[in-house]
């Protein structure tokens, strides 16, 4: 049968106390780390604002270079477009006022 653990007597911590200069160089030590600690956290939060902010302007780059290109190519078809059917209506569209007119009196002078 295993024995339990007992823990042995140590002397109290009143007993261990360290010199006073030690403290103080521990203290200063802590302090170092601190500092130094706080100053690589504020680093890595700039880097990571920086990095947030390359992320976006690289994605506005990639979106928006070829809807420029797009839109230089396209524009001057469209308008080609749009002035070759401007006279005329293109099938499943409403008829403009002017053919609609001319429609009216071709049916009055057939009917009348």
């Amino acid at each position: 049968m295993p024995q339990p653990f007992v823990a042995e007597k140590g002397p109290l911590p009143s007993e261990t106390v360290a010199p006073q200069g030690h403290l103080q160089a521990l203290l200063e030590e802590n302090l170092a780390v601190a500092k130094d600690n706080n100053r690589l956290l504020r680093l890595i939060r700039r880097d990571a604002m920086l990095n947030l902010i390359a992320k976006i302007v690289i994605w506005m780059i990639l979106l928006g270079v070829p809807l420029f290109f797009l839109g230089t190519y396209i524009g001057p078809l469209l308008d080609a477009f749009s002035s070759a059917t401007s006279g005329q209506s293109t099938p499943g569209s409403l008829p403009s006022k002017d053919q609609l007119n001319t429609l009216l009196e071709e049916y009055k002078s057939v009917y009348q």
